[in-house]
């Protein structure tokens, strides 16, 4: 699933909840493409948990792909790039 937004924060968390819910009830494999985010906040960044967590309890892989340098420092300043797996 590619973000098609720059930012990825808490407006659109709920929206894109919904998205990644019904990603997970049909596809076998969820990745998501943060080509287009340049900014990201910590509800995003646990939304992304959420779901790396959910796919796991449903035997799901889950990709986090296309992440710029800024994305990654902000996973990484949050402590989350390892559980994200980035």
């Amino acid at each position: 699933m590619l973000l098609e937004n720059e930012n990825f924060t808490i407006y659109e968390v709920e929206e894109l909840r919904e998205k990644f819910v019904g990603e997970l009830n049909v596809y076998r494999d969820i990745e998501i493409d943060l080509a287009n985010i340049r900014k990201i906040d910590m509800p995003a960044i646990q939304l992304l948990l959420s779901l790396k967590k959910s796919c796991k309890e449903q035997n799901k892989s889950f990709e986090i792909k296309n992440i710029n340098e800024n994305i990654y420092k902000a996973f990484q300043l949050s402590g989350c790039d390892t559980a994200l797996g980035v």
